[in-house]
């Protein structure tokens, strides 16, 4: 999803091992529990999306163009100081509920932490450079998405980076930010093969929100059959279709973790296949191509086999929707997103978040967003009632140093 993103002359996390530096804690191999206040409380729901860099070009899609007034949060990807970092501030000055995360990771550049987090030294410095971005930037919080951690040393060398990154935050909020609990989120993988390795009880001591990428659960380039891009439930007469399902993840994560810091990570696009093959056994079990064999991606919205929401459904095409497995295809708002906001509610979850934010239709046209901030604030979920941060006294930034409104 993201990339260590270098623009200018500004390189953003700054993890040479050789660099020699002094360490703010012993190295251990465990770690106190935070001593900042408390993680954000379960009350109220999390309304996130996830705003690209590369948006402004192509897709020709601003942070204008959010649906601020009903999001909780924006995770900017992926790290870089350009304007778009400028506007966000600005938006967070006209809407007090909406926190600016900025996400570090991905899976481009997925070899970048088990390198850059092998030393001490070298979670050390990616600590120090996190927190230089919050500042400087004004932000209210850092995304971690490493995919993935291999082994048991990635997996240590992850931990102590991320208590590193707490025990920093909080003495720089102490300091100069009046005790703001500036937040630490992961981008949790939903593959048992990865979540099985994956720190998740060690880390959430020092973690306020885990983004759970619960979608790409087939596609081309990683699966052998049309299938389900998001399933809530596997099915049971065409498994095939379903080789991954979130209900299997989530029982996993809501057994090391509190339900209501998990957000349900929801895709704003859909997969496309091409030389679709339905043969005899795929039609009877599984009908409207499902679980049949293709050659290659379909057609695509900026790349090929990936659907922006906002071009769904296709011209002449049919939607099918099915409750049982909390899926549609191709892409149903009304009815699969309306679904998953009740299985929010009822798993006791904390929200969710889009995967990307360019992808949906504009507020007030049958957006995904709409749907879902709509379907859960009628079940009586308010939003989550956390101010973002205005106190950046020690910013390289002017703009930010001043502040805004409020304070």
């Amino acid at each position: 999803m993201a990339s260590f993103a270098r623009g200018g002359n500004f390189s953003v996390l700054h993890w040479s091992r050789e660099a020699s530096l002094s360490l703010a804690a012993p190295i251990t191999d465990t770690h106190p529990p935070s001593q900042s206040s408390s993680p954000i409380s379960g009350s109220g729901y999390e309304i996130g999306t996830f705003y690209v860099n590369w948006a402004i070009y192509g897709r020709q899609h601003f942070v204008t163009d959010l649906h601020a007034s009903k999001l909780t949060k924006v995770n900017y990807a992926f790290a870089n100081i350009n304007n778009v970092t400028g506007e966000l501030f600005k938006l967070k000055q006209q809407h007090r509920y909406l926190r600016t995360v900025l996400s570090v990771g991905g899976w481009s550049y997925r070899g970048n932490f088990k390198s850059g987090l092998a030393t001490p030294q070298s979670r050390q410095r990616f600590a120090e450079s996190a927190v230089a971005l919050v500042k400087d930037l004004g932000l209210d919080g850092f995304d971690v998405d490493w995919e993935y951690p291999e082994d048991g040393t990635d997996a240590r060398n992850l931990v102590d980076a991320v208590w590193r990154l707490r025990e920093l935050l909080d003495t720089y909020s102490e300091k100069y930010a009046e005790g703001y609990r500036f937040e630490i989120t992961i981008s949790a993988p939903a593959g048992p093969e990865r979540f099985t390795v994956f720190p998740v009880a060690e880390l959430d001591a020092y973690v306020d929100e885990w983004n759970l990428m619960s979608f790409d659960y087939v596609g081309p380039g990683f699966s052998n059959f049309t299938g389900h891009l998001s399933n809530i439930y596997p099915s049971a007469l065409s498994p095939h279709t379903t080789p991954f399902s979130t209900l299997p993840t989530l029982t996993y994560y809501k057994s090391l973790l509190p339900a209501h810091k998990i957000i349900l990570g929801l895709p704003a696009y859909d997969r496309s296949y091409a030389n679709v093959s339905v043969s005899s056994s795929s039609s009877s079990s599984s009908p409207h191509s499902m679980g049949s064999y293709f050659c290659g991606p379909g057609t695509g919205s900026w790349e090929s086999g990936v659907l922006d929401f906002k071009a769904l459904p296709l011209p002449n095409s049919t939607v099918f929707t099915s409750r049982e497995l909390v899926a549609s295809w191709s892409y149903d708002a009304a009815n699969r997103e309306g679904w998953k906001a009740e299985y929010v509610m009822k798993e006791g979850l904390g929200g969710a978040w889009w995967w990307d934010s360019s992808s949906d239709r504009k507020e007030g046209t049958g957006s995904l967003l709409d749907t879902v901030e709509g379907k859960l604030r009628a079940g009586g979920m308010g939003r989550k009632a956390k101010n973002n941060c205005f106190k950046y006294p020690v910013s390289r930034y002017g703009n930010v140093r001043a502040g805004g409104r409020g304070e």
